[in-house]
């Protein structure tokens, strides 16, 4: 079983649907963004799930498209990903997945990402 079944199985058997929290990494910087991720950790979620920045994101909303842009525009760049990745999943047990569009997948090089991802402990 998947750190994430296992998540979400535990959410269930406690009689409950599981807590997933989402956050743009990088916004409105990467330190920040990995400290709300921990936060979010420390505070009861289940899951945490976070959306790399994409400079077209017409499909995620408003606040988001604007966070998504703010990290772009402060810098943010594909590696930092891994590295918010690396540092939450260093300071909690919660499992971290992310969502993502495919465009950025292909140009980073997908068995690159996979293995970016799992090497930073992504679930």
């Amino acid at each position: 079983m998947s750190r994430v079944e296992a998540a979400i199985q535990k959410a269930r058997d406690a009689g409950r649907g599981a807590f997933i929290g989402y956050l743009p990494v990088g916004f409105p910087d990467l330190e920040t963004s990995i400290k709300a991720a921990i936060t979010l950790a420390e505070n009861g979620v289940d899951i945490i799930e976070l959306g790399p920045p994409y400079s077209d994101p017409v499909m995620d909303g408003l606040v988001i498209q604007q966070a998504t842009q703010a990290a772009l525009a402060n810098g943010f760049k594909m590696r930092d990903l891994f590295t918010a990745v690396r540092e939450i999943t260093a300071a909690t047990d919660v499992p971290v997945v992310v969502m993502t569009y495919w465009n950025p997948v292909m140009q980073y090089g997908v068995d690159r990402y996979a293995d970016d991802l799992l090497a930073a402990g992504g679930a």
